[in-house]
C-alpha cells in the first residue's frame, strides 16, 4: 500500500463522521452535567446541610458508579455501546427531574443514587471513541473529547449559577431538556461499532466489583503503572475539586453565580488548549514532557489557591489548573488504551472508572470534613503534595 495513501485514510479515519456524533452526544451530556455542579452544594446548604454531610450527599454518586460502571463497560464489550448509552441517560434523566424536585434530603439523595447507578455514559463514550480511532491517534482524539467536555464546562455552570437566580429547580429541568436532546442523537445519529453479538450473558460478583480484572491488569508492569498514575491523579485533583464550591464559598466568599463563573473560565481555557494547542504541545515535547508540565502546572495551581483570598486573583491559578487537567487527562487515557487490546478496551476503561468512583467516594467526605475541622488551606496543600508524588512516580520507569 502507498504510505502516502495510508496516511490519508488514517487522518480520514481520524475525523470518520462518527467522532462528531460522539463529540455532540458528550457535550449535551456534559452541559446538563456541569449546569447542576455548582448547584448542588448551595442547595444543600439551603436543605440545612453542612459540608460534611454535603460531602456524603456528593459521595453517593461515586459510590453507585463504583457497581456500575465496570458493568456497564462489560455490558457495553457483549452487547454494544448504543443500548448502553441510552440506558445510561435515561437514568440521568430521571435523576434530573428528581433533582428538580427536590424539596428534601431524601429526594436529592435518591436522585444522585439513581443518576449514579445507571447515569454515566462515560466508560462507553471512551471506548467508542477507542472503537473507531487507530492507536497512534487516540491521544489526539481524546483531547478534542476534553475539549468538547471543556466546551460544556464553559456553558454549564455559568447556566446553572444564572438559572439558579430564578430558582434551584430551573438548572436542573434544563438539565433534564439537553439530556433528552443527547438520547435523541444516540438512537437515530450513531450508528453501533459491535457486530459481534454474544450467545449469552451471565452477571457474576466480579461483574460488579472488578477484583479479578484489576489483579490481572496489575500483573502487567506497563498496565499497572498507568493505573497507579491515573488513581494518584484523580486523588490529588478531586481532593479539592469534589468540593470546590463549598471551598470557594468559605475562602472567597463567593455565590453559586460566582462558582459557575470559576468553573466557565476553566472550561474555556481547557477548550482553547485542548482544541487548539494539544497537537501541537504534544509535537514539540512528546506525551511524556506534556505529562509532567501539566503536573507541575497542578501544583503551581494548588500552592497558589492555597493562599488566595482575593475574588478576581483566583482566575489567575485556575489558569494553571486549566492546563494541568486538559493535559493529563487524555495523555493517561490514551496511555492506558493503547496498553491492551481492542477486545480489553471497555474492560480496562470500566476497571479505571471503578478506581475513579473510589477516589470520588472518599475525597468529597474527606473534603468536606477538612472544610468543617481543618484550616481551608489544608484542602489545596494535600492536592499540592499528591501531585509532587505524582511527578516523581512518573519519573520512576521501574
Amino acid at each position: 500500500m502507498d504510505y502516502n495513501k495510508a496516511h490519508i485514510d488514517e487522518d480520514k479515519y481520524v475525523f470518520d463522521k462518527r467522532l462528531y456524533v460522539v463529540f455532540l452526544i458528550v457535550f449535551t451530556e456534559i452541559l446538563g452535567f456541569t449546569i447542576v455542579i455548582p448547584v448542588i452544594p448551595f442547595l444543600g446548604l439551603e436543605l440545612g446541610l453542612n459540608a460534611f454531610e454535603i460531602g456524603l450527599i456528593v459521595s453517593v454518586f461515586s459510590f453507585s458508579q463504583l457497581f456500575a460502571s465496570q458493568v456497564t463497560g462489560k455490558l457495553s464489550d457483549r452487547f454494544g455501546r448504543k443500548p448502553l448509552l441510552i440506558l445510561s441517560q435515561l437514568s440521568t434523566l430521571a435523576g434530573f427531574l428528581l433533582l428538580g424536585f427536590a424539596t428534601t434530603v431524601i429526594v436529592l439523595f435518591l436522585a444522585r443514587l439513581i443518576d449514579g447507578l445507571l447515569g454515566s455514559n462515560l466508560t462507553v463514550s471512551q471506548a467508542y471513541i477507542s472503537d473507531i480511532t487507530p492507536p497512534q491517534h487516540r491521544t489526539r482524539a481524546f483531547g478534542y473529547y476534553s475539549g468538547i467536555f471543556g466546551a460544556a464546562l464553559i456553558f454549564g455552570p455559568v447556566l446553572g449559577g444564572v438559572l439558579s437566580t430564578i430558582s434551584f429547580s430551573v438548572p436542573m429541568f434544563f438539565g433534564a431538556g439537553i439530556t433528552a436532546i443527547s438520547i435523541f442523537l444516540v438512537i437515530f445519529f450513531l450508528p453501533e461499532t459491535i457486530t459481534e453479538k454474544p450467545q449469552g450473558f451471565s452477571l457474576r460478583f466480579n461483574d460488579v466489583l472488578p477484583i479479578k480484572e484489576t489483579k490481572q491488569f496489575f500483573k502487567t508492569l506497563k498496565v499497572r503503572r498507568i493505573l497507579v498514575m491515573f488513581f494518584i491523579y484523580n486523588l490529588a485533583f478531586f481532593f479539592l475539586i469534589s468540593v470546590f464550591s463549598l471551598f470557594a464559598e468559605a475562602q472567597f466568599g463567593v455565590d453559586v453565580g460566582q462558582v459557575g463563573l470559576y468553573l466557565g473560565w476553566i472550561g474555556l481555557l481547557r477548550v482553547v488548549i485542548q482544541t487548539f494547542l494539544i497537537a501541537r504541545i504534544l509535537k514539540a515535547l512528546g506525551e511524556e514532557s506534556v505529562l509532567r508540565t501539566g503536573i507541575v502546572a497542578m501544583i503551581i495551581s494548588m500552592a497558589v489557591l492555597a493562599f488566595s483570598v482575593d475574588y478576581l486573583f483566583v482566575f489567575v491559578p485556575l489558569v494553571f489548573l486549566a492546563y494541568g487537567s486538559g493535559v493529563i487527562r487524555p495523555v493517561l487515557m490514551s496511555k492506558l488504551t493503547n496498553s491492551v487490546t481492542k477486545k480489553e478496551t471497555g474492560t480496562i476503561l470500566g476497571v479505571n472508572n471503578s478506581l475513579t468512583s473510589v477516589v470520588q467516594i472518599v475525597t468529597p467526605i474527606a473534603g468536606g470534613l477538612a472544610i468543617s475541622y481543618l484550616p481551608l488551606q489544608t484542602l489545596p496543600i494535600l492536592s499540592a503534595l499528591f501531585f509532587v508524588f505524582l511527578l516523581f512516580f512518573s519519573r520512576n520507569k521501574s
